[in-house]
């Protein structure tokens, strides 16, 4: 399947709920407006009456008590406004996108991929904070399932300073988009696709790859490393399957790692957050929408650089078979099918 034009997408989608987004959005831009000029009188008159010398203890007091409970209440509605608004964006923009851009997927903004299904990847090595959402499922051109989300890991930080006093902070170790495709074709395939790293040169399962460009941005790793495994590995990864892999690069600005060991192809590509509504720019702005359709069609790009090369060394040949049909016409599929079949009938009466 390959990717569709966006632009086509995009105009149906605005034709249909452009305006009245648009409309929402800058509703929930006045009122937030209105919050924070709120927020400034209240601290405005706190102070007044607070350096005034004519006004006691007590005057202040009642007077701010009243004002946090006028600012509270009006940052509950607006909370609630909020959250509408990001509810009707991703049903009705992303969600859209997402059916567009292939009908099978189904999108859930609220759930996501847990962190059992986050570890088995081999990607991190542990958390202390782990959140996701924005789950994206589906099957791609062959049956092969996909299941994909947002995923942020945070590991937890703790320090003591001279006086004994601790502070913890928090870093973000991951933050973008993490799936796993399952491929009806099974596979002794193990290797992982990760970041460059000064350090790999000293890993022995580290696999040296024809290519300086790629290597500027990934380091490829074979599991149970050994010659075979090696030059399986390198049997996937062609030429033409690492120039992709820099192109995927060069696209978001940030590396594809990937793992694939049996029948699962793991991936995540750090881009942040995903699919939030914006507040300050237009909620149909073409540049962010069109980013946020080539997130969702990662795993296309992925499937399509590295099946091919896969099935030629592991697939059946009816495997080998649905994917020539995938990337056919609707014309020469039916050719195809047609010499297949008479094909068949010959076979047949030649042996009866």
């Amino acid at each position: 399947m390959k990717q569709k034009n966006f632009k086509e997408i995009y105009d149906e989608i605005y034709t249909c709920v452009g305006q009245e987004m648009e409309s929402k959005r800058k509703s929930m831009f006045w009122k937030l407006m209105f919050t924070v000029i709120l927020v400034m009188i209240a601290a405005g008159i706190f102070v007044r009456l607070f350096i005034s010398p004519d006004n006691s203890i007590y005057l202040v007091g009642i007077i701010m008590a009243i004002l946090i409970i006028i600012c509270s209440t009006w940052g509950i509605i607006f909370s609630g406004i909020q959250r509408s608004y990001k509810k009707e964006y991703k049903e009705k923009i992303i969600n859209e996108i997402v059916k567009r851009s292939n009908p099978s997927f189904v999108y859930s903004y609220k759930e996501g991929i847990s962190p059992k299904e986050y570890a088995v990847s081999g990607f991190d090595y542990g958390w202390d904070i782990y959140s996701t959402e924005d789950l994206i499922c589906g099957v791609l051109e062959d049956g092969s399932d996909l299941k994909m989300a947002q995923v942020r890991t945070e590991v937890e930080h703790t320090s003591t300073d001279s006086d004994g006093s601790t502070s913890t902070s928090y870093e973000t170790t991951f933050y973008g988009l993490y799936g796993v495709i399952t491929l009806k074709t099974e596979t002794n395939a193990d290797f992982m696709i990760r970041d460059n790293s000064k350090f790999a040169k000293f890993n022995k399962s580290r696999i040296e790859m024809e290519s300086a460009e790629f290597e500027k941005y990934y380091d490829v790793y074979a599991g149970a490393y050994n010659k075979s495994n090696g030059q399986k590995t390198l049997e996937i990864l062609t030429p033409e399957a690492i120039e992709e892999f820099v192109k995927i690069r060069n696209l978001f600005k940030k590396p594809l790692n990937v793992r694939v060991n049996g029948n699962k192809i793991y991936f995540r590509i750090w881009v942040g957050d995903i699919f939030e509504p914006p507040t300050f720019k237009s909620s149909v702005n073409f540049e962010m929408l069109y980013r946020y359709f080539l997130i969702i069609d990662v795993p296309r790009m992925l499937y399509e650089t590295l099946i091919d090369n896969i099935l030629v060394m592991y697939g059946s040949q009816y495997a080998k078979d649905n994917r020539n049909l995938a990337k056919m016409s609707e014309e020469q599929k039916e050719e195809f099918l047609k010499k297949k079949e008479e094909t068949e009938k010959s076979t047949y009466f030649s042996h009866n």
